[in-house]
């Protein structure tokens, strides 16, 4: 749904519900500004609260409690300001009662208005085989995603948390494929997911993203493969799935938005590296998302998908 101002001038509302740095750009701080630049007009609730990234070694902050949460969306966002929102995002929610508070929540909102209000899920659980939250937060995950009255939208796993919920190891495009049919068999409910960050062994020099829209009747998984930039994001991920959320809004067509949103990550990725002095470092802590403003103002038209789409076929 798109809305306009009393200029005329076009938006649409979203709530994403995840962490915050002060400095960085992960979470709420690696998706409003693109988001912002898209025309979304964004209200940021924070799960928690941190000085800094905890990749950096250190960090201090707090974590709000699921009560605190609960209290602001219904209370102060829907009950006495009555806000309707187009897309709710849900990313890091670290504990266990914190993610099954908030998805019992916007799993009623969504419930409540199916045509109007999206529930985009971001399975954040962690990355590079280690957890980021609570054991018993992938538990929590995995009820949410089998129940069918949440109506979720779309998730988004990375490669790890992919293999969480399907409890395949992903290591080839013949166990790529079977953990998307792992994934329909145990989750039937959720028409559209796509895996992200995907690291195979017998090629470590490409990203693989591969997505299945079963909402389109017979249709295969696909994938894209672009080439892999030596080192490691942090917010990339976010990012990619603030981008992806835009996009769908855009063109409810898989196709278009994973390989134009893959496409804008990239440039901000290569940027981002391009702009780290030598010698080039293997994690870099900071996206440059300010200095890739043109990128967000983009037009969707004007921005080309990363490259060809496969159909993930195995022998």
């Amino acid at each position: 749904m798109t809305r306009s101002d009393s200029s005329g001038q076009s938006f649409k509302k979203a709530l994403l519900i995840q962490s915050h740095v002060v400095h960085g750009y992960v979470g709420n701080k690696a998706a409003t500004f693109p988001l912002q630049y898209r025309g979304w007009d964004i209200d940021a609730l924070n799960s928690v609260q941190y000085s800094n990234h905890p990749g950096y070694g250190f960090f201090s902050g707090f974590q709000a409690s699921h009560k605190e949460l609960t209290s602001i969306v219904s209370d102060g966002l829907i009950d006495a300001m009555e806000i309707d929102y187009d897309v709710i995002l849900t990313g890091y929610l670290p504990h266990g009662d914190m993610l099954r508070e908030m998805g019992r929540l916007v799993g009623g909102l969504v419930g409540k208005h199916p045509d109007k209000t999206k529930w985009v899920l971001d399975p954040v659980l962690g990355d590079n085989g280690r957890l980021y939250v609570e054991t018993s937060t992938v538990q929590v995950v995995k009820d949410i995603l089998r129940n069918p009255d949440n109506r979720i939208s779309l998730t988004t796993p990375n490669q790890f948390e992919m293999e969480l919920l399907t409890d395949i190891k992903i290591t080839d495009l013949t166990s790529l494929k079977l953990s998307f049919q792992e994934f329909h068999r145990i989750y039937p409910a959720i028409r559209r997911v796509v895996v992200t960050s995907i690291v195979l062994p017998n090629d470590q020099d490409k990203y693989i993203s591969a997505y299945w829209d079963m909402t389109k009747q017979g249709a295969p998984p696909y994938y894209y493969s672009v080439p892999r930039i030596p080192a490691q994001f942090f917010g990339s991920g976010d990012l990619f799935t603030a981008l992806l959320m835009d996009s769908i809004q855009e063109y409810d067509d898989m196709n278009e938005a994973v390989g134009k949103s893959l496409w804008l990550v990239m440039q901000a990725l290569k940027r981002t590296y391009e702009a780290q002095p030598d010698p080039k470092p293997t994690v870099i802590k900071d996206l440059q998302l300010i200095q890739c403003k043109d990128l967000w103002a983009k037009e969707w038209s004007q921005i080309p998908s990363v490259s060809q789409r496969h159909e993930l076929v195995v022998s």
